[in-house]
């Protein structure tokens, strides 16, 4: 997927650098391009997200933790389903539902209801990225090559990736910096937009 990333920097942007942002799973093909792409990268901006699958663990305890919120979620979904793979379509916009109040503090269940009936959900693509060739990713030891200038946003209760995983990817890109939003998610982009704008926007100088 990241030589697919390369290919349209090419297209678009010929030998100049980008700015790349990666939310979640978004961030691990942030994380790799940056390292494989290192040259091509001006600035990088990480949202939630892990620098290996052992973030999974963290995920499942603190699910373990929150249970109460998402009556019709279990542990064995996240394990098997997000974590694994869906039988179809329906079954994963259904377990979406099931867990969208863990990734804000503040859940609106009709918004909620609303988001899932016009997302669109494609098993296929999600097994594909969760397939036993892909899922077992680490580039904790390739960090270092990084040479963008990096920032790291979480929110500290973010649930899926933990906050130390941010941590981590801070500690291990050179100069890299840490904004650690108190309140906050998973979304900590949609629950605290005007903090999170106003570093990117510090970030890029803009």
């Amino acid at each position: 997927i990241v030589d697919d990333i390369e290919g349209v920097r090419q297209h678009f942007a010929g030998d100049d650098q980008v700015i790349i942002c990666g939310g979640s799973f978004g961030g691990f093909l942030a994380q790799h391009y940056a390292i494989k792409y290192a040259p091509n990268v001006s600035h990088l901006i990480l949202r939630g997200t892990a620098p290996s699958h052992h973030h999974e663990a963290g995920a499942i305890k603190t699910l373990e933790a929150r249970i109460h919120k998402v009556p019709s979620f279990s542990v064995d979904m996240l394990k098997n389903k997000v974590f694994g793979a869906y039988e179809s379509d329906r079954e994963f916009q259904l377990i979406y539902f099931a867990m969208m109040p863990l990734y804000k503090e503040t859940f609106d269940p009709d918004a909620g209801l609303k988001s899932n009936l016009d997302g669109v959900y494609v098993a296929e693509s999600h097994n594909d990225l969760y397939s036993e060739k892909e899922k077992y990713f680490d580039y904790t030891e390739q960090l270092s090559q990084i040479t963008a200038k990096t920032l790291v946003v979480v929110g500290d209760k973010d649930w899926i990736c933990p906050p130390e995983n941010s941590k981590l990817i801070v500690e291990r890109i050179p100069d890299a910096k840490l904004l650690l939003v108190e309140g906050a998610n998973h979304a900590v982009h949609a629950e605290k937009p005007n903090v999170v704008l106003r570093e990117i926007r510090k970030h890029l100088s803009i």
